[in-house]
């Protein structure tokens, strides 16, 4: 019982520096009307991300100038040019962990639309990227191909370099898209149903104090003589 009771407090002191892959982040972009937002704020914001100025803002490359379109965050600007982080034009977003904590991303959720002849056959070639100075950008994975409106998922779980960071760097991420024209309309779009045009989901985690790592480490340790003077004691 006493053996239980030591893996059991060493398990829940654990449990401190661990939590599940959720929404951090979302923003609805409906309103019920034609809309051309320079910028856009997230509705739904983690209670331990940094929201002071600058954070969780949706924001524009100068190559991607607001359009107007019902429900809508998009653009005219993105190009056929095919992707590459020397381009003007892409959507942003900038997220970091409070003090204390550190943020881990696990992908997005995003809906799609646009004019038909930008998503025409073979479809928007579209990929993500991330920097962790906000000058030095990495594409993440291979670009992703969309035919027409809708919705797709980006997987970032397995990029090491945005899991667990720290309070001390931020996050930056931009949204790459080249279509069959250079002048079609595309971006992302909400509904009344399907509220959140935009979703990025991770985790965002309490660093344990130095008391709790004690309480861990002297759990186990104490666990581990116990099982050692038992097995002593059948020999």
């Amino acid at each position: 019982m006493k053996l239980k009771r030591l893996v059991s407090i060493a398990g829940i002191a654990a449990a401190v520096a661990t939590a599940t892959h959720a929404q951090i982040l979302a923003f609805d972009f409906y309103t019920g009307g034609s809309q051309s937002p320079a910028t856009w704020s997230s509705e739904i914001t983690n209670a331990n991300l940094d929201t002071t100025s600058g954070f969780n803002l949706l924001t524009r490359g100068a190559g991607a100038a607001a359009s107007s379109a019902t429900n809508s965050f998009r653009t005219t600007g993105f190009q056929n040019n095919g992707i590459s982080t020397a381009n003007t034009d892409y959507f942003q977003v900038v997220v970091r962990a409070n003090t204390g904590y550190t943020l881990s991303l696990s992908g997005i959720a995003a809906n799609f639309a646009g004019t038909t002849s930008y998503s025409a056959s073979p479809g928007v070639s579209m990929q993500w990227a991330y920097s962790l100075d906000g000058t030095n950008f990495t594409l993440i994975g291979s670009p992703s191909s969309r035919i027409g409106n809708g919705s797709s998922t980006f997987d970032f779980s397995g990029v090491s370099a945005l899991q667990s960071v720290g309070s001390t760097t931020s996050i930056t991420l931009r949204y790459y898209a080249s279509g069959q024209t250079n002048t079609g309309g595309w971006g992302f779009i909400s509904s009344a149903n399907d509220a959140y045009g935009l979703q990025l989901n991770g985790t965002v985690t309490a660093i344990p104090e130095p008391s709790t790592y004690a309480a861990i480490f002297g759990a186990l340790a104490l666990a581990g003589v116990v099982v050692h003077r038992r097995r002593q004691a059948r020999r």
